[in-house]
Parts: C-alpha cells; structure tokens; sequence
C-alpha cells in the first residue's frame, strides 16, 4: 500500500467511472468504490492491482483486491471486478496518474522555512545540509557535509550520513552507515512503451532500509513503484551499487561493487554477490546463494547454490565448461 505520508491521493473513484476514464471495459459492479492501488501480494478488498505477466499467476489467484486490470485477452475464471485494457502495465501507470496525479515527478525545490530546527542536540550535523522540518530524525546521528534529508524521510538513532547524501521517500532503521554520494530513494527507471507515446510509470513506493546496515560511496537505491524497495538487517553493500525499484534483499546479505539489480528481483537471507554482477528484473535468489563475479543472473535461483558465469550456470559446471573451451582453443592453436 502507498504511504499517503509521501503522497497526496484523490478517491475514492467507481470502477465504472475510473474504466470511462481509461477508455476501458469493464466486467462486474460498476458501484464499487476503488480506494487506492497495490500490488497483487499486499492489496486489500478496496484496492485495485493488475496482472500482466505469467509469473505472477499464482499472486493473482491468491490477491485480495477486488478490482484487476488485465489483458483483452484474458480467459481465466476469476471472481473478481476485471478492467480489460490492451496493456495492463501501462494502464496501471496511468491509474497511478489518476489517484496520486503528483506522483509522475517528485517536488525538489524547499526553501529556508522547510528546513528542521527541532532536531535532538544530540545530533551532529555538518555546514550545507538540509533536514526537511517534518523528517524525524533519532538520536545520536552524524551527518556530513552537503546531505539532504527529504519530507518525512525517518531516520533511526545511531546513523552515520557522509557527505553529499540524498535521501527521498524513505525509512532508515538504528545503526546504518550510509556512505558518501549515496542517493536513496531516487526515481525507479520506469516507462513503458506505446506506439506514438512513452508512459512514465509513476513511482509510489518507498525505501525501507533494516538496522544495522551498511551502504558503500555512490551507490543508488531506487524507491518502489507501487510497495517498497527493501534492504534487510545486517546487509552490506559496496560502493557503485545500482538498486532497482521494489527489488527486497533479505538479512545478511553481502553485494560487492558495481553490481546492478533490475527491478523486481526478490533476494533472500545469506546471499553473497560478488563485483560487476547483473540481475535481471522479476527474479527470485535464494537463501545461502553464492553468486561469483561478473556473472548475469537471468533466472530464478534455488537455495544453497553457487553459481557464476554468463548466463550464470552451477559453479562447478561453469568451471568445467571454462576448462573444456580452453583445451579446445589449445588444440586449435597446436595444429599445423
């Protein structure tokens, strides 16, 4: 669900009077009132969400929102409100549009009476920086030269905030060091393309950072679309790490330099990446997972594996396979 501290919403809108607005049709009671949107997993009965991809199957028969956008085509027996549209994707972009018509592109201009003059003694904060007036910030907390600190970001006692530090639409636990150039809760790469127009999806979620971790110099974390970007406890990330939106790394997890995750992948608990890493979006790693680097993750992949190359394969079967090609290009070589 949205956080309506960051965002500014308008509805409740009837399924019949969002659809005219869409130019959709519509299958079933018109009267229901829409109250907000959500993805399939966390909505609720007043919610609208939408299905577009054949992953999420099992999330669409299990989702509590009672509104669905989904495909001309679509012929599965489902007991819901159904929206038909041509692209459920960029329908969704537009009905974000419609509830929070603010959100396409974030407000960046605050003046001298925005600025917090409340902050606990406690604190220590360098020359140029600039915690908005309804930021909460704990105690204890050191802050560098040049950071900024957005409208209702929170942030937990015992952080340390380096210098040039951006922070958006955001909530940061106890004990995170966050590092110099780090921007969290910048915009998430969003757009879909249509013939004769680009959809900027707007971008409504936040970023939730655990306790007690640690995020390297200029590193980018993107803020979800719709639900939340998640770093968990005890996770430390390098330098020059790029975090797509909605993407939700789990505890302990170690994520080396210029590793780049796409948008949507799911990490779980104890999973070691190693430099130059590339993920794929709409993917989920397991538990304990070893990953070498330089590899490109394109699927899914199960608990305790170690993997590495491109595309990633089982570790010792890309070792074998490095081994193989080399003897081959020896052979190759050796010939009169």
């Amino acid at each position: 669900m949205v956080d309506h501290n960051f965002y500014n919403k308008t509805g409740p809108h009837s399924l019949s009077k969002l659809a005219e607005m869409l130019s959709c049709d519509y299958k079933g009671n018109g009267d229901v009132l829409i109250d907000d949107i959500s993805t399939l997993e966390d909505a609720t009965i007043s919610d609208i969400s939408f299905f577009h991809n054949k992953k999420y199957l099992d999330s669409l028969k299990k989702t509590k929102a009672n509104v669905i956008l989904v495909d001309k085509s679509f012929n599965l027996n489902l007991d819901k409100n159904l929206v038909f549209c041509n692209d459920p994707y960029y329908t969704m972009a537009k009905v974000a549009s419609i509830f929070y018509p603010d959100s396409s592109y974030p407000n960046n201009v605050f003046i001298d009476s925005d600025k917090n003059t409340k902050i606990d003694n406690s604190n220590k904060i360098s020359a140029n920086t600039f915690i908005h007036k309804n930021a909460k910030i704990g105690k204890n907390c050191k802050f560098g030269f040049n950071s900024f600190v957005g409208p209702n970001v929170t942030i937990g006692d015992n952080c340390l905030i380096g210098d040039n530090v951006s922070i958006y639409f955001s909530k940061v636990g106890q004990n995170v060091k966050i590092y110099q150039g780090v921007k969290i809760g910048s915009e998430g790469f969003g757009f879909i393309m249509q013939e004769n127009s680009i959809q900027k999806i707007p971008q409504l979620g936040r970023v939730i950072i655990d306790d007690y971790v640690e995020i390297g110099a200029n590193t980018t974390i993107d803020r979800g679309s719709i639900g939340d970007t998640k770093i968990g406890k005890l996770s430390m990330i390098d330098n020059l790490v790029h975090i797509g939106h909605n993407v939700s790394i789990g505890k302990n997890c170690i994520i080396a330099a210029m590793t780049g995750i796409s948008g949507s992948t799911k990490i779980g608990n104890n999973v070691s990446i190693g430099g130059q890493v590339g993920i794929s979006g709409h993917i989920n790693i397991g538990n304990n997972v070893r990953i070498a680097a330089k590899s490109g993750i394109m699927k899914n992949i199960k608990d305790n594996q170690a993997v590495g190359g491109y595309p990633a394969d089982n570790i010792l079967d890309w070792h074998r396979n490095t081994l193989i090609l080399k003897k081959l290009r020896k052979k190759k070589n050796d010939r009169p």
